[in-house]
């Protein structure tokens, strides 16, 4: 995996409305949820075909499962009198957020963490093929600081 650039989220509570009871995130594909609250939870955001059985039509596209799938949970874990200890959460953007077709070789991320009071945001590249390029990390850093910002979601890059 290249180099990621973190971003803290200046206000969590903002961002934490827009990710757990807005739509504004359900298109991203989650890859793994870690929550640590009263106990801890693990998520494997992989979709499990065999679970669906001879009902084909069901089954979600694509290796993993859309964060709206999952929100309602997270939802569930993280809503109560106590703010979590630590949560991460590893997703994948949709086409719309990247510009990028899906054939490009490029696995683009995004690591949304709290921990010790705080809210991250971390982007991410994971080329399949060696390259000394770093253009296609740059440009996913730019989109997402976009993203972030047409969202209205105040963050610094440290």
């Amino acid at each position: 995996m290249g180099d990621m650039i973190e971003r803290k989220i200046k206000e969590t509570k903002d961002f934490m409305r827009k990710l757990l009871t807005e739509s504004l995130w359900d298109e991203w594909l989650l890859t793994e949820a870690v929550i640590s609250c009263d106990v801890n939870y693990t998520i494997d955001g992989q979709v499990n075909r065999e679970y669906y059985g001879e009902d084909e039509e069901n089954v979600p596209a694509g290796q993993y499962v859309r964060w709206e799938r999952i929100r309602p949970v997270a939802l569930s874990l993280i809503r109560g009198k106590h703010t979590p200890l630590f949560f991460r959460f590893t997703m994948r953007p949709p086409q719309s957020v990247t510009g990028a077709s899906d054939d490009t070789g490029i696995d683009r991320s995004v690591r949304l963490c709290f921990k010790e009071g705080a809210l991250y945001a971390a982007s991410a590249v994971s080329l399949r093929e060696f390259t000394l390029d770093k253009e296609p990390e740059r440009a996913w850093d730019a989109a997402f600081s976009h993203f972030l910002t047409e969202h209205g979601i105040d963050h610094e890059e440290l």
